[in-house]
């Protein structure tokens, strides 16, 4: 895996740290943050950490963002 295993699952969105999405389970969901007024569908991890969850369009570009110091 990219970035290593060192500490997975245990600290998470570190700068230097892969980030990614994937889907999250067909029950209940929370709204997006973006303001697109759709399900929360998708869950941005990092480290095997789950920091985030929004639509798919905006775990893409949370997950092509840079890291913010």
């Amino acid at each position: 895996m990219r970035g290593g295993m060192g500490g997975w699952g245990q600290i998470g969105g570190l700068p230097g740290q892969i980030r990614y999405h994937e889907p999250v389970d067909a029950k209940s969901r929370r709204r997006c943050g973006c303001g697109c007024r759709r399900r929360a569908t998708h869950r941005g991890m990092a480290n095997g950490v789950c920091l985030t969850m929004g639509c798919d369009l905006s775990m893409r570009r949370w997950v092509k963002e840079p890291n913010r110091d």
